[in-house]
């Protein structure tokens, strides 16, 4: 099986970093798999980091791009691809064209929420060439139903996943907070993402207010290529509140494994998120998990069985959830069971060899 995975972003967010770890968890399973990326990318890079095979691609104008689909149809058949993989939506224009009557299927890794209606006649095109659309949640699926005209032999459900490593025993806390600088005896919330107002770290810092036992663990930069500096307005926010000794800063990392196992919470603030990663690796490091009631969010917290959910932008929500955190269920790791590297593979390879979706 010859799969090609595109992204002509130029970011580094949830989008890429998934695109690229199954793009890594495909050819593991012995696919023979292409990478095609803008160059010098962040994705570029991580991938030529990862040895993988890759090659070029422009950014592309999102509307009626001909020519680039003519040029990525040529460079698909001349790899003799049988699928083309992508995550973004901006990249659907390009490769609906470039798919169009060769034999090679289309799959869109659903990544963001579709809430309002896409049901022109460009948009029915689009979805008609896809063969599959993945989506990580139920609540996503259904939305997608709603709001496009994909139909339902062209939707699976195959949840994103973590590999096997996080779902190992967490290291010792106080080990962790040594890493960090973090005093041991204080009681620690998380936050972790990069520093943007959707994310809600000032609604945590609010939270902070009244809950005033509590210090955060912020980690995370300004978004790329913004010109905005949230992190200078956060920092000044939380010295007008009089918290910021109770606030512990860290730039972005690749790994965060030792940064949860430092946390006696995490908080997902954000007013809605797709499908938070950040979300499951904290369940799978076995800490309590406050999350907004929003987007995926209560999915994945099986609708308060895993979590506390309450109000998207409500600090004081948070900070009575903070203050009842030794009330908040935990799932059992046979519960995280479909959110594991093995589950996930296993899905899209009984996708990906089965046979091609019926025509519609």
């Amino acid at each position: 099986m010859k799969l090609v995975f595109l992204s002509s972003s130029t970011g580094w967010g949830g989008l890429e970093q998934n695109l690229l770890r199954y793009a890594e968890w495909m050819q593991e399973t012995g696919a023979t798999v292409s990478v095609l990326s803008v160059s010098q990318s962040p994705l570029h890079q991580k991938a030529q980091a990862a040895g993988l095979p890759l090659e070029t691609i422009a950014r592309q104008n999102r509307h009626l791009p001909w020519r680039a689909a003519l040029h990525l149809r040529s460079r698909l058949q001349a790899l003799n691809a049988h699928v083309l993989w992508i995550r973004d939506p901006r990249d659907l224009p390009l490769a609906a064209l470039a798919v169009c009557d060769i034999p090679c299927r289309l799959v869109f890794q659903q990544g963001m929420q579709i809430d309002r209606p896409k049901k022109r006649p460009w948009h029915r095109w689009r979805f008609g060439q896809i063969d599959h659309w993945v989506t990580p949640l139920k609540s996503l699926a259904d939305e997608v139903l709603r709001n496009t005209s994909l139909k339902p032999h062209q939707i699976s459900q195959i949840p994103l996943a973590l590999a096997s490593h996080w779902f190992a025993p967490s290291k010792d806390k106080t080990d962790s907070r040594k890493e960090f600088g973090i005093p041991s005896d204080v009681k620690l919330v998380g936050l972790f993402g990069r520093l943007d107002p959707l994310k809600g770290q000032d609604m945590l810092f609010a939270a902070l207010e009244s809950a005033s036992d509590w210090h955060a663990f912020i980690i995370g930069s300004n978004t790329a290529n913004e010109a905005e500096d949230w992190e200078t307005r956060l920092r000044t926010d939380a010295e007008q509140r009089g918290i910021s000794d109770r606030i512990h800063w860290h730039g972005q990392m690749e790994s965060l494994q030792t940064a949860y196992a430092a946390c006696d919470v995490y908080a997902m603030c954000s007013a809605s998120e797709t499908f938070g990663m950040v979300t499951l690796e904290a369940l799978a490091s076995g800490i309590p998990v406050i999350g907004t009631d929003a987007g995926g969010t209560p999915e994945l917290l099986g609708h308060g069985a895993h979590g506390t959910l309450i109000s998207p932008r409500s600090s004081d929500a948070l900070a009575r959830a903070l203050k009842h955190h030794n009330d908040i269920p935990i799932p059992s790791q046979k519960d995280l069971t479909q959110f594991h590297k093995r589950a996930a593979v296993e899905s899209w390879l009984k996708l990906l060899e089965g046979p091609p979706r019926p025509a519609s």
